[in-house]
């Protein structure tokens, strides 16, 4: 397996633990923006399992918006700083790792 779809994965699998973390009652998040952010994640999931090109074309274009709303978080949300954080962080590997290998499979 290629280190940049690995990357990629892991990246996925930890955005998706970071959007599933707001379900919990302490986040003070609303449920179903958080089961929206979750299930947005879930759509690519057979494409990055399989290795089409197209899905990680577009995924790196999807985190973005992950992304955002890290930024958001970690700077205006004092509770959800680590949530800002892991999902800034997560983005940012899954954009570039996601944009790479889109480009070695090609």
């Amino acid at each position: 397996m290629h280190p940049l779809k690995i990357i990629s994965l892991l990246s996925w699998i930890s955005l998706l633990a970071f959007q599933s973390s707001l379900f919990w009652p302490a986040a003070g998040f609303n449920r179903y923006l958080a089961s929206c952010l979750v299930i947005v994640l879930l759509i690519p999931s057979r494409g990055l399992l399989s290795s089409k090109v197209y899905t990680y074309k577009w995924i790196g274009f999807l985190t973005m918006a992950y992304f955002c709303l890290g930024i958001s978080e970690l700077m205006f949300n004092a509770d959800l700083r680590v949530y800002g954080f892991g999902t800034t962080v997560s983005s940012m590997l899954l954009f570039m790792a996601s944009i790479y290998y889109a480009r070695y499979l090609k």
